[in-house]
């Protein structure tokens, strides 16, 4: 049979571990939202070499649809970054949240630890006196009945 605290240090544990993995699940998300961004950048990166051609002719339609790509690869580069601004922000907010789980936790497992011990005290003591009653009733009984050839 558990006790109040025990049972309160099981969802303690459960929340600490739920939390936990929350923040698991930010983290994942962060990083494929990095990587979604890094992505981006690459691409941008690749498109502005292959725009560096200086001396190149190129046709108005060419010219106009790498703008439009730039422009479209900038507006999504910078959707991105907030994406992952917003995921930051997230598993931040998973992190504190994990702390708090684990300092709840580990409030209550000091409070279990605690009353254990008082438990193991009290069941010590309590077998002290039972023995310390054991002996005195013994030590009565041979003062009553002295064994033979005493007086």
């Amino acid at each position: 049979m558990s006790t109040p605290v025990e049972s309160l240090l099981r969802i303690k544990r459960w929340k600490e571990d739920e939390a936990r993995n929350r923040f698991a699940l930010s983290l994942k998300d962060l990083a494929a939202a990095e990587e979604h961004l890094a992505f981006l950048e690459g691409q941008f990166e690749d498109l502005r070499k292959q725009c560096d051609c200086s001396g190149q002719v190129l046709a108005i339609e060419e010219i106009q649809s790498r703008n439009e790509w730039v422009e479209r690869l900038i507006t999504a580069m910078d959707n991105q970054k907030k994406v992952v601004s917003e995921k930051q922000r997230m598993a931040e907010t998973a992190r504190r949240a994990l702390e708090e789980a684990a300092r709840e936790r580990k409030i209550f497992q000091r409070l279990d630890e605690k009353q254990r011990e008082a438990r193991e005290r009290d069941s010590r003591r309590k077998e002290q006196i039972r023995l310390d009653e054991h002996a005195v009733a013994g030590h009565a009984r041979k003062r009553v009945n002295p064994p033979h050839g005493t007086k």
